[in-house]
């Protein structure tokens, strides 16, 4: 529809929130994911009767697995997180317009956030149970798919920046695909056996690194090609 779409990244009359607003909103709320990341770390109660100054029977409660599990999935939430904030803004940077159906799909990447908190808990509490770790691995699913999803929409609208090209928005959707792929890969695995289903999550970071590496030699390309190309031309345009 006309009016649907805009190639600026502030706030129009029609509403439809500019790129700019909801990279801010979006900041806001992961800040807010984090922060309530940490309340399922509650303070551990020594037994009745035992000596509050006691270092071993304090040290006993915090090294108790009931603990440990929390904090092991707050870890692994808070980095997950951080991991999701990162793509969104690499995403983002491909995207110089936007429109409401981009603002919607943004809406979805900040559902899948807000419910890592409650994610992150059932995994804490539950570490060895099949259904609390096929719901965290879930989350982390939607938060992909809808990650490499507001590329595909932007890229359909016209809505990319005039230096994006097909093998940059590639890379994205390629990791976007792999990470997608590991985490179903968790979740069959989980059927069978919890534990090991969180060690293929380890296959992230492997998949995180080899997507920076292609993402800094696509780079580094273009950058020679913009340089050899500056070089007939006599003028070299900075990227």
């Amino acid at each position: 529809m006309p009016g649907d779409r805009h190639p600026g990244t502030d706030g129009d009359p029609l509403g439809v929130p500019g790129t700019e607003r909801l990279l801010a909103l979006t900041d806001g709320v992961v800040a807010i994911a984090l922060t309530l990341l940490v309340l399922q770390l509650a303070i551990p109660e020594l037994p009745a009767g035992t000596n509050p100054d006691s270092a071993r029977a304090l040290l006993h409660q915090l090294t108790d697995p009931t603990f440990t599990s929390l904090l092991a999935a707050y870890v692994i939430s808070f980095y997950v997180i951080a991991q999701f904030w990162l793509a969104h803004h690499r995403v983002y940077r491909l995207v110089g317009g936007h429109s409401e159906a981009l603002a919607w799909w943004n809406f979805a990447f900040l559902l899948t956030i807000t419910l890592f908190p409650f994610s992150s808990e059932l995994l804490g509490r539950y570490p060895d149970n099949s259904t609390a770790v096929i719901e965290f691995a879930g989350n982390l699913l939607l938060a992909s798919l809808s990650t490499t999803l507001v590329i595909a929409v932007a890229r359909r609208q016209g809505l990319l920046v005039s230096g994006a090209d097909r093998a940059m928005t590639s890379v994205i959707r390629a990791r976007g695909a792999l990470t997608c792929a590991v985490i179903v890969l968790s979740i069959a695995v989980a059927v069978v056996s919890p534990v090991n289903a969180k060690y293929v999550w380890l296959l992230l970071i492997l998949t995180s690194m080899a997507s920076r590496r292609a993402g800094r030699g696509l780079s580094t390309a273009q950058g020679a090609d913009e340089t050899s190309d500056g070089d007939g031309d006599g003028a070299v345009e900075a990227g």
